[in-house]
């Protein structure tokens, strides 16, 4: 039994001899390689990068009305799908739908489809990623709220760095004035003797 189960459109299974088969499965694993050139007309390879698995699908359908209308569904909504068969290969996406209703199978039909594995990045899948609008919101918050942050510390600095502290010391008017009286004051001069005491000069009549 092969079976393509969808995250979202359900599941197509195909059971031989009852309601379909796949004929084939082709598995492409393709790289890309850099080349540098250099002086002398050669060049140098630097890098490897591996492209996304690529799968394909052929089969045949033998009562296919719900099993067409399943993988259309998977292809418009690109529903993330999971293969089980001769492989068995998770995350992938319908690239290439074609299918083909000839007579020779007048209620079924036959159909490729190309697949490619994806990596699985979306909020869905992780949990983690938030829409591009959140995002561009919280970023403006956030430029606000940063924005109102710095004018506010650059307004405290400046009232800081005009706020001059001086210290002073006063005097009473009654200390200053007995300080001014202390160098203006003559010093009071020294009283002499109040007579002149002569030698008697008793030679002398």
């Amino acid at each position: 039994m092969y079976v393509l189960q969808g995250a979202k459109c359900g599941s197509v299974r195909f059971e031989p001899f009852i309601n379909g088969v796949i004929n084939k499965e082709t598995v492409s694993r393709q790289s890309t390689i850099t080349d540098n050139p250099i002086e002398g007309g050669g060049s140098i390879n630097d890098h490897v990068f591996r492209s996304p698995l690529s799968f394909q699908l052929s089969g045949t359908v033998t009562d296919g009305a719900a099993a067409i209308a399943t993988l259309q569904q998977m292809w418009m909504k690109g529903d993330v799908l999971t293969y089980t068969g001769r492989n068995q290969i998770n995350n992938l996406v319908i690239q290439n739908l074609q299918s083909t209703h000839d007579a020779t199978n007048r209620k079924g039909f036959t159909f490729t489809a190309t697949l490619k594995q994806i990596t699985i990045g979306s909020s869905e899948d992780s949990g983690t990623a938030s829409m591009m609008s959140d995002q561009d919101s919280t970023a403006a918050s956030q430029t606000s709220s940063s924005s109102s942050s710095k004018a506010s510390s650059q307004t405290s600095k400046s009232s800081a760095a005009g706020l001059k502290t001086t210290v002073s010391e006063t005097i009473s008017s009654s200390a200053y004035a007995a300080y001014v009286n202390t160098y203006n004051t003559k010093p009071a001069s020294s009283s002499g003797p109040s007579s002149r005491s002569t030698p008697t000069n008793t030679g002398r009549r």
